[in-house]
């Protein structure tokens, strides 16, 4: 059975707790967490656990806001006046904005409004917190190297939980 090492395509499920044990995202059956083992598309600190394990494998791991995504910084929650909101949209508190359109190198979850436009938070939605992983390894299969900056994978996609 192939051993999870650099290269390898990793899929599992997952669910994110917090410290105090509340649910903050989850796997779905559709939309397992994939990557490629090595490549930057994981915490480092959650590849590193991961290394060596194999289809069925479970594992907790639980990291610190710097082992994560590190701290809460209080510089990235700012207003925002309405001119420099997206025009076409009625913005409400708990949406997410991603300038750049969907190529964007960040969000800002609107947090709240304002008379003059909306408070926007540019924090990760985990910044600052304890999140413990717990992963069940369904797949692994050996690598291949991909061609130069073609890397096929399905990056994690943050799911409301109740």
């Amino acid at each position: 059975m192939t051993r999870i090492a650099p290269l390898c395509e990793v899929t599992t499920e997952y669910v994110v707790t917090d410290e105090d044990g509340e649910r903050l995202a989850a796997s779905t059956p559709e939309m397992p967490l994939r990557y490629i083992h090595g490549t930057g598309q994981m915490l480092p600190a959650l590849e590193d656990a991961l290394e060596g394990c194999q289809a069925g494998d479970t594992l907790g791991v639980t990291l610190t806001p710097a082992q994560a995504y590190g701290p809460h910084r209080p510089e990235l929650v700012f207003e925002a006046v309405r001119e420099n909101l997206p025009q076409d949209r009625d913005i409400r508190v708990g949406m997410t904005l991603t300038p750049g359109g969907q190529r964007g190198k960040f969000s800002l979850k609107v947090v709240g409004l304002t008379e003059r436009g909306a408070m926007l938070d540019g924090n990760h939605p985990l910044a600052g917190r304890m999140a413990t992983w717990e992963l069940r390894v369904l797949e692994v299969r050996p690598g291949k190297r991909p061609v130069q900056g073609k890397l096929e994978y399905q990056p994690i996609h943050w799911v409301e939980v109740e």
